[in-house]
């Protein structure tokens, strides 16, 4: 390679991560909305037309392309009683997301073991996407999971978290 391609691509590079933000341009290049990248099956990642998510997103989200490959999203320290709804949509053609939301207690009070809350989805959110809407049974730091309900294919996803 010559020195002006490599100086050009690196260009091009710090140019997308400040378009994507640092944390979408590590998990998914993004370029005008749109999701590109291969599958785990070796296919290209191809975004949906359309998003349905009609609040703030938190962005776009790929998943690792391994086998069990999830994305992991920390939702925050959220208080007992509060009403939780999670919606995520699926950004590629063939990914299915499937979502769980997780609280754990450990120590004493978990019975000096794991104790955890789960609420999980896979088509609550139609065309196959999840919603998930649940009340916060304790306080505690919640965490979101997405995969592809087949563990087929790596894929990308936005997520919207609506609190009330």
């Amino acid at each position: 390679m010559t020195r002006q391609w490599i100086t050009a691509l690196v260009v091009f590079v710090a140019i997308a991560m400040l378009g994507a933000g640092l944390e979408g341009a590590q998990r998914g290049w993004t370029m005008g909305g749109k999701a590109s990248g291969r599958s785990a099956t070796g296919g290209a990642l191809v975004a949906k037309p359309q998003a349905s998510i009609g609040g703030g997103a938190n962005g776009i989200y790929c998943t690792p392309a391994s086998e069990n490959g999830v994305g992991v999203h920390h939702l925050g320290g959220l208080p007992a009683g509060l009403g939780v709804t999670v919606t995520v949509e699926s950004y590629t053609d063939q990914f299915n997301p499937v979502a769980a939301v997780i609280v754990a207690t450990v120590g004493e009070k978990g019975g000096n073991n794991v104790k955890t809350a789960t609420f999980y989805d896979n088509d609550s959110g139609g065309d196959n996407d999840s919603k998930i809407a649940f009340v916060t049974p304790q306080s505690g730091d919640y965490v979101l999971l997405v995969g592809d309900y087949t563990d087929a294919y790596a894929g990308c996803y936005r997520y919207e978290v609506t609190l009330r």
